[in-house]
């Protein structure tokens, strides 16, 4: 379900030594028997069950081959964990069960190949045009294994199909071709394209204007900023934790990050660019240039699976992954360059020594002025909380230590939103899981017991809409009072749409926005044709006013105190009498747009369009199947909507899989009734799906 459009096509088949008319198959006979892929070593398909026996290997079915790995490999020396490779091509026994399951295996890949590969499919019909008496399937004979991997790597590029393999890593069985599958079909680097980049700059100009530069750079180089092969250093920071000892920051904050372009160095000095940040200014409507702080890496850790060494010289080119210590104000998502760029010429730029102009008559003079005034990623997108819930510390004492506790779990989960007030502590999150973990987190890591209170889901409000239709206000809604002394007076007509259209009924709810028509920019002398972005930095008080009390206003609904989700407030025209007020004039324009959107928000509710938005979960329960029947039922009564039930053999022991939707309120404190309904057999997990009409 996670990969739509891709269908497992299997590249292995396991292998098994099974108990052959009672002989003993001892240590003495081992190496006989597994050269030879004797009588009691079968393989497995994907049309029967796996044969009761021991699980030994596997045939690579695209080379051909078995690898069978030594009795208690997971407890070996890499050396001496070396499977043993026999080519099925060098059988004398051509009746052999391994060599039959595999032959038919590799017909079978090839055929659905062929369904989704044209290549493929030209010479899967060639090579039936091929048949003659001599030889039994032409299929086989006639398609090379080259020809076999290169549509292997297409098609899985493409995403039309997903190699499969099978393995044991436990036991050490399997793990080598894993990780050369990765390097035989995943796209490196150079496959991809460069990350989307965006200008510091971009801030202070018009949509039109980036549009303009995105398509000229385009087309002036072909190596752009992130590409593998750029000389200037991009790099991305995907995730931050904190080791004691490890992180030279004095909170042990150690940034894993990867290197887009360029090469980034231990003692290296970078610029630090949060996207967030970014965002945080221009809604504060400064127009400033922004200024970027610089950091020094510290240091890099040497990444070896659980273990991470110091590296004196540390280096980490493009496409490389690495871990940086020293580095105290980043965060997830943060875009790391350096304080130059790099004046090496752009590969394909020189000829004869001489650097080569663009067809515009610009040269690296554009990427170097470009990378000094600060690009950056896209940064990372955390979902809405959805559950809140209420912590407080055992003790006053504590609370000190709690507090510093949360700010270092926050950086490094963006999911997790903390919220403190003089008298309590919130923290919010994706599921009663995820409050679960943070709050075992605090126990284990550092040492804190803490109180809660009742768990509080997130609920939202939306309008019904017919279609893509909008509601519109009747006409100017008037605000005229006089408030302290002071007249307030404005009239404003609006009209509220939806969002975005989704064929769905559960969509992650998305804050409203907050537009303005041509003819509202002309009443505050604004250009029409003007982005938001310059709206945003350019406009006057009183426009940041009308904007402030239509976002305010959108913050809580009619139905309850939750804010509106999923749809667009259009603020059509404004009218008011004192517009030669500069002083009240604000004023008025903020009680104007709250006034006008509460209005409609009331006439909507007394229609019945105003409706409550749930989150909901999608649920996959493993429960033995003769309780499937119980755990239905139950899931009926919690609102829940049963999609699948995959049942099990009919035995004692089977499981089944049931998968379902269920709101999120519902499933608080699930696992106890589940335990309860399948006498401890059953197990459950939950994901955020989105909200959906209560």
């Amino acid at each position: 379900k996670k990969l739509k459009g891709s269908n497992p096509v299997p590249v292995q088949l396991p292998l098994y030594r099974v108990e052959n008319d009672g002989q003993n198959h001892g240590s003495s006979g081992t190496n006989d028997t597994t050269t030879s892929l004797g009588a009691d070593i079968v393989a497995g398909t994907l049309d029967q069950s796996p044969p009761h026996g021991e699980f030994i290997g596997l045939i690579d079915i695209v080379h051909m081959r078995a690898l069978i790995y030594p009795p208690g490999a997971e407890y070996l020396s890499i050396e001496d964990a070396i499977p043993t490779v026999v080519h099925l091509s060098s059988l004398e026994d051509k009746d052999c069960q391994p060599l039959e399951a595999a032959l038919d295996a590799r017909r079978d890949l090839i055929t659905s190949l062929a369904d989704v590969d044209e290549t493929m499919e030209d010479l899967y019909l060639h090579a039936m045009e091929c048949e003659d008496d001599e030889n039994d399937c032409p299929i086989l004979s006639n398609i090379s294994t080259s020809q076999i991997q290169s549509s292997l790597r297409r098609m899985t590029l493409s995403k039309s199909i997903m190699p499969t393999m099978c393995g044991a890593a436990l036991r050490g069985i399997g793990v080598e071709p894993v990780l050369d599958g990765v390097a035989e079909f995943l796209p490196c680097p150079l496959d991809r394209l460069p990350p989307q980049l965006s200008l510091c700059a971009d801030s202070n100009r018009s949509r039109q204007q980036i549009q303009k530069h995105q398509q000229e750079e385009q087309t002036q180089s072909a190596v752009r900023l992130g590409h593998p092969l750029h000389p200037s250093t991009l790099a991305y920071v995907f995730k931050v934790v904190h080791m004691k000892g490890r992180g030279g920051s004095g909170d042990g904050r150690v940034a894993f990050a990867r290197v887009y372009s360029g090469t980034l160095k231990a003692r290296d000095t970078v610029r630090v660019i949060s996207p967030s940040g970014l965002a945080m200014n221009e809604d504060g409507g400064k127009n400033k240039k922004q200024k970027h702080p610089t950091e020094r890496v510290g240091g890099m850790l040497e990444l070896s699976g659980g273990q991470f060494d110091n590296l004196p010289e540390g280096k980490c080119m493009s496409g490389d992954v690495c871990a940086l210590v020293g580095l105290k104000g980043v965060v997830t998502g943060d875009t790391l360059l350096l304080t130059s760029a790099s004046t090496d010429a752009l590969p394909g730029d020189q000829t004869n020594g001489k650097k080569k102009k663009s067809k515009s008559g610009k040269n690296n003079d554009d990427h170097w002025k470009q990378y000094m005034e600060g690009v950056h990623l896209a940064g990372l997108t955390s979902p809405k909380p959805v559950l809140t819930l209420r912590i407080e510390a055992n003790s006053s004492s504590e609370q000190s230590r709690l507090s510093a506790a949360l700010a270092l779990l926050a950086v490094e989960d963006p999911s997790l939103v903390v919220k403190e007030t003089p008298t309590n502590t919130l923290i919010s999150g994706l599921g009663e899981l995820h409050m679960e973990i943070v709050l075992d987190r605090l126990r284990r890591e550092f040492g804190l017991e803490v109180r809660t209170g009742k768990p509080a889901v997130a609920y939202r409000e939306t309008v019904l809409f017919d279609g893509d239709e909008g509601v519109e206000t009747d006409g100017f809604v008037e605000y005229d009072r006089t408030v302290g002394g002071v007249q307030l007076q404005g009239a404003v007509r609006l009209r509220l749409s939806p969002l975005s259209t989704s064929e769905s009924s559960c969509i992650p709810p998305e804050d409203p926005l907050v537009t303005l028509s041509p003819e509202t920019r002309e009443f505050f002398n604004m250009d029409p044709l003007a982005s938001s972005d310059e709206i945003e930095h350019k406009y006057p008080p009183a426009l940041k006013a009308l904007l402030s009390g239509a976002r305010g206003s959108l913050k809580r609904g009619r139905l309850g105190p939750y804010p509106l989700a999923n749809l667009t407030c259009h603020i059509l025209e404004v009218d008011s009498e004192m517009a030669t007020s500069p002083d009240t004039m604000p004023g008025a324009m903020r009680a104007a747009a709250a006034n006008a959107i509460t209005t409609l928000l009331e006439t909507l509710k007394n229609d019945g369009r105003l409706v409550v938005l749930e989150p909901k979960m999608t649920v996959e329960v493993s429960v033995p199947t003769g309780r499937v029947g119980d755990v239905l039922s139950d899931l009926t009564t919690r609102r829940g909507t049963v999609d699948d039930v995959a049942t099990g053999d009919d035995n004692t022991h089977a499981k089944s899989m049931v998968h379902a939707e269920v709101p999120l309120i519902e499933i608080l404190g699930y696992a106890n009734s589940l335990r309860s309904l399948t006498g401890g057999e059953g197990a459950f997990s939950a994901e955020y799906k989105g909200h959906a009409q209560q």
